[in-house]
């Protein structure tokens, strides 16, 4: 019997025998320098959320059934930033009612001389369906150290994985939900966020509701044995 927690325990042993760079919050106090904010010191060592995605793809691979399959780079005119990448993997559960991971890496040039910074996107079903992008922002002054950027991917991997996860996808809008957490955005006249979660609450519990018009539904069961 597998559980979550078990899960992100054996990531973070596996990960941390990779010998990888970690640093603290720069700005415990959240007071970064103006100057801070158009500047990406060590943009080398966000490969940190590269390495951790494909830390938790093998262990994934390691669960009765689970299919992890690479992905062709996405097309170089791709509409925006959302849903372009390098490469990336396909991760799928046999279990029914289970959503498609999908771990997509890129690399983001950040100067002329052949820099880039690491970009993980964590989506279900498709690349634009994104549960989350770390780092949010390269630069110095969003900074907020490793151990949070590791965090961040863990509990957006754990919230697919450990289910139930909802993906709204409406026009111009979107909202995710699961039992510890939810969130929307996108357009001013997007539905409320109190009653866009009320919905993927009662999406997570099979209950018969509608959703607005244009809007995709994506329902997400857990892939584990344990609670």
């Amino acid at each position: 019997m597998t559980d979550l927690g078990q899960l992100r325990t054996e990531v973070e042993a596996a990960y941390r025998r990779l010998d990888l760079p970690s640093w603290p919050d720069p700005h415990p106090d959240r007071s970064p320098r103006d100057e801070e904010y158009s500047r990406v010191t060590h943009p080398g060592r966000y490969g940190i959320v590269h390495a951790r995605a494909r830390v938790w793809a093998d262990r994934l691979s390691e669960l009765p059934g689970v299919r992890v399959e690479p992905q062709a780079p996405s097309p170089p005119d791709g509409d925006g930033l959302v849903g372009r990448f390098d490469r990336g993997v396909r991760v799928t559960s046999p279990r029914p009612g289970t959503l498609p991971l999908l771990l997509l890496e890129r690399d983001v040039p950040v100067d002329g001389a052949g820099a880039s910074l690491a970009v993980l996107y964590v989506s279900v079903v498709r690349p634009e369906v994104t549960v989350d992008v770390q780092p949010d922002c390269g630069c110095d002054a969003c900074d907020s150290g490793s151990e949070d950027l590791l965090r961040a991917i863990d509990d957006a991997i754990g919230r697919v994985v450990g289910g139930p996860f909802v993906a709204l996808q409406g026009n111009g809008w979107h909202a995710r939900w699961s039992p510890d957490r939810g969130g929307s955005g996108g357009t001013p006249w997007a539905p409320d966020h109190a009653w866009l979660m009320e919905l993927c609450r009662r999406l997570a519990a099979g209950e018969d509701v509608r959703v607005p018009e244009e809007t995709e539904a994506f329902v997400g069961r857990s892939w584990l044995d344990g609670p």
